[in-house]
């Protein structure tokens, strides 16, 4: 087994760092990659010889602190394999740091204001801004669920009748189930770091962070989205399967009318 390469700390050659969080897919495969020697579980420290910092994240996201454009490309490259289920589009955050600052926080330009560059405070930056990144992708796919169930409603509204399918709907909830699912249970955006346990001097950067990037208003309006989602998708199943019922009435009723119209031709013409 390789043994794991010593990270030598976070390369500064200025007092400003740029990190970049990028949401690549469902999940990632860190099994056989190279770790840095640290006791980071979740995000993942990569082993980098060149004075980046890169941390992934089991749910499909990595994030880069210092690494040139160049270094980022070979870093994705590299990972690309490892990615289960690849989003067409991989969804970015950037954010400017500033290193060196009497105590944590975020200026009034949105730049992050770290005391030093320690790897444990980078990665709970790198945590926020990975999980604010999920929550785009999935804000963008509700979006294009909600503009697919516009045409249907606007249908109802307008003509009294529904212009889809049942398949087509159940496909719907079935997105939007699958958004919720790897909102909870993968990204588990609500939830504060492991990494809390062992620094938890660094639970107020961490809430900082969190209330600027909005992380828990956005999750708990994703899952009203997502529950009105279910909810309106299910009562027009719930409709279709209703007309359904009645147009199968109809035709029992109408079978019935036949054989007495053919009963009573038989009976008096016949």
């Amino acid at each position: 087994m390789t043994e794991p390469f010593v990270q030598p700390e976070a390369r500064t050659v200025s007092d400003r760092l740029v990190m970049r969080a990028v949401l690549l897919g469902d999940r990632l495969d860190h099994r056989h990659l190279e770790r840095a020697a640290s006791d980071l579980v979740d995000p993942i420290q990569l082993a980098s010889p060149d004075g980046r910092i890169v941390f992934v994240f089991r749910w499909g996201a990595v994030v880069f602190a210092g690494a040139t454009p160049d270094q980022e490309r070979e870093m994705l490259e590299k990972l690309r394999p490892l990615i289960g289920h690849p989003h067409a589009a991989p969804v970015e955050e950037v954010a400017k740091l500033m290193i060196g600052s009497p105590e944590d926080g975020i200026d009034s330009g949105g730049v992050i204001c770290l005391v030093d560059a320690a790897v444990p405070r980078l990665a709970i930056v790198a945590d926020v801004l990975a999980k604010s990144a999920a929550l785009s992708h999935q804000e963008a796919t509700l979006s294009e669920t909600l503009d697919a169930m516009e045409p249907v409603v606007g249908s109802l509204r307008a003509r009294g009748r529904l212009a889809v399918s049942s398949r087509s709907l159940k496909r719907v909830i079935g997105a939007s189930l699958l958004a919720r699912s790897h909102a909870t249970a993968r990204v588990q955006v609500d939830d504060k770091p492991d990494l809390l346990w062992d620094h938890p001097e660094l639970g107020r950067l961490q809430s900082r962070l969190g209330d600027e990037y909005e992380l828990h208003e956005r999750y708990l309006a994703l899952d009203r989205k997502h529950t009105m989602i279910t909810e309106s998708t299910g009562t027009l199943i719930a409709l279709i399967e209703a007309r359904r019922s009645w147009a199968l009435e109809a035709a029992v009723v109408a079978l019935i009318a036949l054989e007495l119209v053919a009963g009573i031709y038989e009976l008096f013409f016949k």
